[in-house]
């Protein structure tokens, strides 16, 4: 496999593109070479002169390009890639484009405005190779909302081999109830999953005075497959994420880890299941009831799952069951740092997944803490006695995990009628995203 396809896009470096040249990587269904923005008759667009704006033809010509490859089955445009004349065009000599990382910034905002609806996942990076110039990298997820407009020339392209073409009405038509099919396949899934839930309440001492939060992550396509996800009595040590802290900083730049959860809420014995892995407790507790409870589950088809079940009392108040309110954001973030991997592993780092989150309160008495001084303020709030599933979330691009984060921490204190209050903090998770040593392997 051609590797800037699937490497993750933080990783890609000088020596990916030079094995594009070496390897004579021709032009196909999945990849584009640009030698330079594209302009009308011998003219030189703004960009490529020095200018500090992206003239209108060589901008639809990316749009058009790019949306294409969302359109089909996703893709990778490298802009600054001289190509030979053969037929299909392969990779033949690197022509470093101006200002390559600045160029990316402004690409990235043209594709935010200039598309709709707005691409789910598509990542574009500068790789610099002699100063500030270089080339582009530009890759797009297959999209599940396709068919996507370029609304500057309001035409819905595909990618049909090495070509980027006008659709017809009729595909428009058949792409969109195919989306529709998908998204039913989703919804069924993800629903099978809600409706096993109440089962893991059993395992707790006191089933009907407790909490559970569930967070199942779900590919929306089907590029993420395994043959298997469990070996030598394991979990196959790629897809196995390691623990990651949450850091939140605030507005006067304070930093401070979030509350960590107990080590029984980090469960790493693992047994096998059908095209599946699951987090068994202890052998010599397996059978006993608990006060908390914790699993996590991956499946072949790249769902991953993460549960976490209490009915242990507060030493405040008897009868109540405390929530810490940190908790569901340090799942979300681990949760979140898991799927990365996962996709990565599967060789599609551009795959979307959808991320549903479930918190459910069994009893009255089920509170959110207070986590300063030892529960002795007023508690935060109380959830209501039922079921909350929070709107669907999506993981796309690796930048915008954190304004996923930050939505999430919103909307689970508005969830029990708090407020996050004036000062937002800045949420981030630990060395993300991963940096690896081979940006220039």
């Amino acid at each position: 496999m051609i590797e800037i396809l699937s490497k993750p896009v933080e990783r890609i470096g000088i020596g990916d593109i030079e094995s594009l040249i070496a390897l004579k990587v021709p032009e196909s269904e999945q990849i584009e070479f640009k030698v330079s923005l594209s302009t009308k008759g011998r003219s030189v667009d703004p960009w490529m002169s020095g200018g500090g704006r992206v003239g209108n033809y060589a901008r639809d010509a990316l749009l058009e390009e790019v949306t294409a490859f969302a359109n089909a089955f996703g893709g990778t445009l490298v802009l600054g890639i001289r190509e030979s004349e053969a037929r299909p065009p392969v990779a033949q000599e690197i022509a470093p484009v101006p200002r390559c990382a600045e160029l990316s910034e402004r690409l990235k905002l043209m594709f935010r405005d200039c598309v709709e609806p707005p691409l789910p996942l598509i990542e574009i990076t500068g790789v610099p190779i002699q100063d500030e110039s270089g080339v582009v990298v530009i890759r797009v997820g297959k999209s599940r909302l396709a068919p996507h407009r370029v609304t500057t020339t309001l035409r819905c392209p595909i990618r049909r081999q090495d070509r980027c073409e006008k659709m017809t009405m009729r595909e428009i038509q058949d792409m969109t109830l195919n989306v529709s099919k998908g998204l039913e396949r989703l919804d069924k899934r993800l629903k099978e999953r809600a409706d096993r839930f109440p089962e893991e309440f059993d395992k707790l001492i006191d089933p009907q005075n407790a909490f559970g939060i569930r967070m199942t992550a779900l590919p929306v396509g089907e590029e993420v497959r395994f043959d298997r996800v469990f070996s030598q009595h394991h979990i196959i040590e790629k897809l196995q994420e390691p623990w990651r802290k949450v850091i939140e900083t605030k507005s006067n730049d304070e930093q401070f880890d979030l509350d960590d959860l107990p080590h029984e809420c980090k469960p790493n014995v693992w047994r096998p299941m059908l095209r599946a892995a699951r987090t068994k407790l202890d052998s010599n507790c397996e059978s006993a009831k608990r006060k908390l409870s914790s699993y996590r589950e991956i499946h072949c088809d790249g769902l991953i799952e993460w549960g976490l079940l209490s009915c242990e009392k507060s030493p405040k108040e008897e009868k109540t069951c405390p929530l810490m309110p940190n908790w569901p954001i340090v799942l979300l973030a681990n949760l979140i740092a898991w799927a990365h991997r996962v996709r990565d592993e599967a060789g599609a780092p551009m795959s979307e997944y959808a991320l549903e989150v479930e918190i459910c309160a069994r009893g009255p008495n089920v509170k959110v803490a207070n986590p300063c001084n030892n529960y002795q303020l007023p508690w935060l709030g109380v959830l209501a006695a039922d079921s909350t599933k929070f709107p669907r979330y999506s993981l796309g691009n690796t930048d915008e995990v954190i304004r996923l984060l930050s939505q999430f921490k919103r909307d689970f204190w508005n969830s029990f009628g708090n407020d996050i209050g004036g000062d937002e903090s800045v949420l981030n998770i630990e060395n993300w995203p991963e940096q690896g040593s081979d940006q220039g392997a």
